[in-house]
C-alpha cells in the first residue's frame, strides 16, 4: 500500500480523436442572449468563438502530450486513496536542494505549475534557491481518486505531509493558491513538523480593526467584496453556489461535454487575469495552449470535472475564509510569505494577511 508507482500519462489516440470529434460537432449560438450583451451576461460570443476555435483547429495535443510526458509521473496510496503527483529532483547542486510540495487549486491541475518547473529544478543562476519538487493533482483531480464523503482540505494536507514523508523529505516547504492554500495553511499550523515554510498567494483576509486602508487596499477591499457579489447583480459566485449545492447536476451536464467545460472553467481564467499585463489574453498563444490543455486534461479523465467540486461542497464557504483564516488554530505558525496582485479573487492587504499568521515577506501591487 505504500508503494510509489511510476504513472504513464498518455491519452488513448482514440479518446484524444473522440475529443476533437465532439468539439467539431458542437453548435455554438449565432447571437447573443440579448442584444448588445457584450460580457454583461457572460463571455461574449466573440471571446467564445475565439477560444473555440483555437481549441478545436489550432491546440495540437500531442504537444501537450511531450510537455506533460517529460516529467517523473507516479502514484501511490495513501488511506485508501490514489494519489497522483509529479516528482523531479533538483538538476544542480543537489545537497543543496529544499523539497517542495506544489499544490494547485480549482479550476487548475498539476500543469498550472509546468511554466515554473524547471527554474525550481534547474535555476539559471547559481545565487537562486534549488528546489526538490513534488506537484500533486488534488483528491478527484485528474488521476487522483475522488474522496470519500466529508474530505476535507485538512485531510489532503495530512495525506501530502505522508507523501512527503514517503518520498525521503524529512522536512520541506509548500507553496499554492486558491483550495491549496487551505492544504498548506493546515500543514503550516505546526500540527505537521515537517513543514517548515510556506508560502501563497491567495491569503483572504481582512484588516485588523481600526487600521485605515490606504487606496491599494481599499481597491483589494472592492476586489474581493465584487468576486463574492456584495452588490446585486453583480460578483461570479452564483457558480460556487451551485457547486457547493449540486455538485453532482453540474458534473454529470460538463462530463462529456467539451464546450461546457470549455465555457465553465475558461471564463474563470479570463476573470483573474491582469488585463494590463497582456499575457493572460487570447492573442497570447501560450496562454491558449496553456488554457485548452486543462481544459483538455479535465474532458480526458473523468469524472474529474464532477469530484474536482467536492473542495467546494466539503470546505469553508467563501464568505467564511477570512473568519476562518483568524482562528487561532489556524495560524499559520511557520515563516508565512504572501505574494498578492490586483486581479486575484481575493487581493489582500499586508496589514490584512498578518492576521492569518506568521507573516515574514509580503509583496502586493
Amino acid at each position: 500500500m505504500t508503494e510509489i508507482k511510476p504513472f504513464t500519462p498518455e491519452i488513448p489516440q482514440e479518446e484524444v480523436d473522440r475529443l476533437f470529434r465532439k468539439l467539431g460537432d458542437t453548435r455554438l449560438p449565432k447571437e447573443p442572449i440579448v442584444p448588445d450583451a457584450d460580457w454583461d451576461y457572460g463571455p461574449s460570443l466573440q471571446w467564445i468563438y475565439k477560444l473555440y476555435n483555437f481549441w478545436l483547429n489550432d491546440f495540437s495535443w500531442s504537444d501537450a502530450q511531450r510537455s506533460i510526458s517529460q516529467w517523473h509521473h507516479f502514484t501511490t496510496e495513501v488511506e485508501g486513496l490514489t494519489i497522483h503527483f509529479i516528482h523531479e529532483k533538483a538538476r544542480v547542486r543537489q545537497k543543496e536542494a529544499i523539497p517542495l510540495l506544489l499544490v494547485h487549486g480549482w479550476p487548475g491541475t498539476f500543469y498550472e505549475f509546468q511554466n515554473v518547473m524547471q527554474p525550481l529544478i534547474e535555476p539559471k543562476s547559481a545565487k537562486s534557491a534549488v528546489f526538490d519538487i513534488v506537484v500533486p493533482s488534488l483528491p478527484g483531480f485528474c488521476w487522483s481518486q475522488g474522496p470519500p464523503r466529508g474530505w476535507t482540505l485538512q485531510d489532503t494536507a495530512r495525506i501530502y505531509d505522508v507523501l512527503m514523508k514517503r518520498l525521503g523529505y524529512d522536512s520541506y516547504a509548500a507553496q499554492a493558491g486558491d483550495w491549496g492554500h487551505w492544504v498548506i495553511r493546515e500543514l503550516g499550523t505546526g500540527r505537521y513538523g515537517a513543514c517548515k515554510a510556506v508560502h501563497t498567494n491567495m491569503c483572504p483576509g481582512a484588516p485588523p480593526e481600526g487600521h485605515k486602508l490606504n487606496e491599494r487596499e481599499q481597491a483589494a477591499m472592492d476586489r474581493a467584496g465584487w468576486w463574492i457579489g456584495e452588490r446585486l447583480n453583480e460578483g461570479h459566485m452564483g457558480y460556487a453556489i451551485e457547486m457547493r449545492t449540486r455538485p453532482q447536476t453540474i458534473g454529470v451536464a460538463f462530463n462529456d461535454n467539451p464546450v461546457g467545460i470549455m465555457m465553465f472553467i475558461g471564463e474563470k481564467y479570463h476573470e483573474l487575469a491582469d488585463p494590463n499585463l497582456g499575457t493572460a489574453t487570447l492573442d497570447n498563444d501560450q496562454f491558449n495552449n496553456d488554457l485548452c490543455t486543462t481544459l483538455s486534461l479535465y474532458f480526458f479523465t473523468p469524472p474529474s470535472i464532477m469530484t474536482s467540486m467536492l473542495c467546494y461542497y466539503n470546505n469553508v464557504r467563501h464568505e467564511m475564509y477570512t473568519e476562518f483564516n483568524a482562528k487561532e488554530e489556524n495560524l499559520i505558525k511557520v515563516p508565512l510569505g504572501v505574494s498578492t496582485f490586483p486581479y486575484d479573487a481575493y487581493p489582500v492587504s499586508e496589514a490584512a494577511a498578518k492576521t492569518t499568521g506568521n507573516v515574514v515577506w509580503f509583496k502586493g501591487k
